[in-house]
């Protein structure tokens, strides 16, 4: 039962599509609400592959990325068009692209300060990479944030880009490659096509054993390496995880797809903001409960409710009677739809909250395996945490992510950062 060959392509056909630039990745549980059926059946099969894969079943290629807690988001390399080297965020793709190839270029595309000393460094050091091609990373750190300190009784280098603290032995040869480094970046996420980086296409798993090292840059990229050798599933935790996911598979073969239509219909007759509604929902229980509601009929009765709440409150955020009335009756027609389909909506969430208690049971065992010691900084000290979740990449660059999220979303919410 070992954990083996992490870095090797995995089947495809069972994640998501990457659509176009790397701006947010999905969480695998939220597949059901974006692609309805057909995004449940490719959520439970992908928990079958990685059943297999920490099974040890040498047939079944699972690729797994760290989610490491960078910021910001750097995208560099050679610029398709120019051939030069450039540094930027993900501003680079914007309508207006904005592109670094000079300091210069940064103090008139960025106006904050901050952001500027970054993107100087970044240009200064990854340049030395020899980066042929286009990747985006999250930056760790400039030697300047670098500290030392005592975190539960020994002494570390660490850094906290976002929202964890990484921490390393100050004594171990890791403390020292970082220490003599002038940024600290992992890489996730190269960009292919061409002939202009807004023509170009994220492919996750990104290996970088072929950039060019150079001291001034500690680099890594997020695809797990076999740190501690193995992950050993007990007889008991195969048989739970497993069971876990056959439980929501019998669920959704025996609830069938038209259980999952109201979702596509829900952005007909409510529109676009019917599913931001629907995760900003869920979302709000993360942060306000720090849970998942686990009773279906209460989270489809919540929803209507707060669904009516946001409408109400965009409808007085307009001026003109006109507009007013016009939401007034999407609202009407949105209640209505909600009303109907109670049934469907209480049958979806079941099945969520069972993807859930699966994908849960993987990441804990996931999280044995770790690429550098992370803690959470509290009013008491310094405690260890899990590392923010993983990503998992298909042979053609297609991702998705796993996060407990009562845990690292937690921790985003409460820095004012809820993007997990």
């Amino acid at each position: 039962m070992k954990f083996l060959d992490l870095q090797k392509n995995i089947l495809s056909g069972i994640l998501l599509e990457a659509q176009g630039k790397n701006t947010h990745l999905e969480h695998l549980e939220d597949n059901i609400y974006n692609k309805g059926f057909n995004g449940a059946k490719e959520a439970v099969d992908y928990l079958y592959s990685l059943h297999q894969m920490l099974e040890g079943e040498s047939d079944t290629k699972v690729s797994m990325t760290t989610k490491w807690d960078g910021a910001p988001a750097i995208v560099c390399g050679k610029d398709p068009e120019t051939g030069k080297f450039f540094v930027g965020t993900k501003g680079v793709f914007a309508q207006k692209p904005k592109i670094n190839f000079t300091p210069k270029d940064i103090e008139e595309n960025h106006p904050d300060i901050g952001l500027q000393d970054i993107l100087k460094v970044a240009l200064e050091n990854l340049s030395k990479l020899d980066i042929q091609t286009v990747l985006q990373g999250d930056m760790l750190y400039k030697k300047d944030t670098l500290q030392q300190g005592n975190i539960n009784g020994e002494e570390v280098v660490y850094f906290k880009p976002n929202t964890l603290v990484y921490g390393v032995p100050v004594k171990s040869d890791l403390a020292k490659e970082i220490m003599a480094s002038q940024m600290g970046i992992v890489f996730h996420t190269e960009y292919v096509g061409g002939p202009t980086l807004a023509d170009t296409q994220a492919k996750f798993g990104f290996d970088s054993t072929g950039l060019k090292q150079n001291s001034a840059v500690w680099f890594r990229d997020a695809t797990i390496k076999d740190l501690s050798g193995t992950i050993t599933l007990t007889d008991k935790e195969g048989k739970d995880i497993l069971s876990a996911i056959e439980t929501a598979d019998r669920y959704l073969k025996a609830v069938g797809k038209p259980m999952f239509d109201w979702v596509e219909k829900g952005n007909d007759i409510i529109g676009k903001d019917f599913m931001i509604y629907l995760k900003a929902h869920i979302n709000s229980n993360i942060r306000e409960m720090e849970s998942f509601e686990q009773d279906p009929v209460k989270f489809s009765s919540d929803f209507t409710q707060s669904y009516i709440a946001r409408m109400t409150k965009k409808i007085d955020g307009y001026k003109t009677e006109q507009k007013k009335d016009e939401y007034r009756q999407l609202l009407v027609q949105g209640v209505k739809f909600l009303k109907e389909h109670v049934n469907s909506i209480v049958g979806v969430y079941n099945l969520y909250l069972k993807l859930i208690q699966a994908k849960n049971l993987i990441v804990q065992k996931l999280e044995t395996i770790r690429q550098m010691p992370t803690f959470k900084e509290t009013e008491k000290g310094f405690e260890v945490t899990g590392e923010e979740g993983f990503v998992a990449v298909d042979r053609d660059g297609n991702a998705l992510k796993l996060i407990d999220r009562l845990e690292f979303s937690k921790l985003n919410f409460g820095s004012g950062r809820p993007g997990a």
